[in-house]
């Protein structure tokens, strides 16, 4: 009797093996109705995508970048912070993908020109937003790609940017108690290991070379321990210190994976996947005690998260909404951004994810969509997923398909009683209403 319950466990773990296969290659979560497994089965209504701009060169010049290693950094074929070809054909991609997958919802049809006038898109008004955006436009409507609305390129659009205002040494506390809850006063162990890896590439060192800068004690990064300081106006509190140094460094190195480079080229041959990995802990970190501490950044994606409400409410109401983004019957509202935006927003929600390996991860081009469903019986729902595509996508410029798709996760949001599928609408509103800074909130430009 014993060895027949053996055997049939063993059968029981062989059928499974085909599902967890599938999930080992990474395949995408099918875009199921939230409510089906009620017995409900509802329609995707409306998708509101918050969208990192692509890769792009670093946005500090040559010559500064200079000050801060032993060897001059790789040049790029785009001005600083412009989105490279390779960025733009990316985008391209992850379009396409896009426009697959909310077609096997019903949301949109696989082909033709049909809805392109029911997706709206706005960008900030940077080179790479603005390119961000056509190349995702380009990807999703191929023959007839919608425009890319935005303010002028001298204009500062609050969607993305909070409020000029005068921050004070207050503002820095929260960030100040955060760090030191994480990490302690000082970095931890793993930190200083970082830290020193990170410093070793900028200073060309190996057994037959000293680590002493020459001409660049800037690029000491334990020399102090992190610190928070008041905001110049972007944002009410900054990290300062080597882990915002090394942080930057960091994504400058992801840059010039992402982009293709040459081995010899990315961290000048001392930085490959693996080492990259590391070192993006030290950026993911630096950016969540910015972007993610909700007593000091809450101001700062307020009024994104705002408007973003606003449009799913347009959705569910189906007449116009103060304040919402796009016309009404809008299917698709992507809005392109930066990393600050998805993690201000994430951090305000509570969302988490861990995607290729990395946690809260927001690499060029990752989507956090924000998807209204409806229910046979009229009621609403909201689900939210974080997209992005691998480092390996990235880098190869591979094809995503639903079989090979970008790295996606649905997502938890706390207080909701179906977190695990969705949030109900009333659920989602109230959330949002707890979360947002009320003085930060204002009248789009884009109204």
């Amino acid at each position: 009797m014993k060895q027949i319950q053996v055997l049939r466990a063993v059968f029981g773990v062989l059928l499974t093996l085909p599902a967890t296969a599938n999930l080992v290659r990474g395949q995408d979560p099918p875009r199921h109705s939230p409510a089906s497994q009620n017995g409900d089965k509802a329609s995707l209504k409306l998708v509101v995508i918050l969208s990192r701009h692509g890769v792009r060169p670093p946005t500090w010049t040559e010559a500064r970048l200079d000050q801060y290693s032993a060897l001059p950094w790789p040049k790029w074929s785009v001005a600083p912070g412009y989105l490279t070809p390779h960025g733009y054909e990316l985008l391209k991609k992850f379009g396409s993908f896009d426009r697959v997958s909310f077609a096997s919802t019903g949301l949109i049809a696989a082909q033709g020109c049909t809805d392109a006038a029911s997706t709206y898109i706005w960008a900030d008004t940077d080179e790479r937003t603005l390119e961000s955006g056509r190349a995702l436009a380009e990807g999703l409507y191929p023959a007839c790609p919608p425009a890319v609305h935005s303010l002028a390129a001298d204009q500062r659009d609050p969607l993305f940017h909070p409020r000029e205002r005068e921050s004070n040494s207050a503002d820095a506390r929260p960030v100040k108690t955060a760090r030191e809850t994480t990490t302690g006063p000082m970095p931890d162990q793993r930190q200083s290991q970082l830290l020193a890896e990170m410093q070793h590439v900028l200073l060309d060192c190996s057994p037959e070379k000293s680590c002493t800068p020459i001409h660049a004690p800037e690029i000491l990064l334990l020399g102090d321990s992190a610190g928070g300081a008041g905001g110049m106006g972007r944002q009410p509190a900054e990290t300062r210190g080597p882990l915002a140094q090394a942080s930057s460094f960091a994504e400058d190195f992801l840059l010039e994976y992402l982009e293709g480079m040459p081995s010899s080229q990315v961290g000048w041959g001392k930085v490959d996947e693996a080492q990259l990995r590391r070192f993006l802990t030290l950026h993911s970190r630096n950016s969540g005690l910015t972007h993610r501490t909700p007593a000091s950044a809450r101001m700062e994606p307020s009024n994104l998260l705002f408007h973003i409400a606003r449009t799913l409410a347009q959705g569910a109401e189906g007449r116009p909404v103060e304040d919402a983004l796009g016309p009404v019957g809008s299917k698709i509202v992507l809005l392109v951004g930066h990393d600050t935006n998805i993690e201000g927003v994430a951090g305000l929600l509570g969302l988490h994810w861990t995607l290729d390996g990395r946690r809260d991860d927001t690499p060029p081009g990752t989507e956090l969509a924000f998807e209204l469903w409806q229910s046979a019986s009229g009621t609403y729902t909201v689900r939210v997923t974080a997209s992005m595509q691998t480092l390996r996508q990235m880098r190869a410029m591979e094809d995503l398909t639903l079989s090979a798709p970008p790295a996606r996760a649905v997502l938890t949001i706390d207080g909701c009683l179906a977190a695990k599928h969705a949030c109900r609408w009333e659920d989602f509103q109230s959330n949002v209403n707890a979360a947002i800074d009320n003085s930060s909130v204002f009248q789009s430009a884009s109204q």
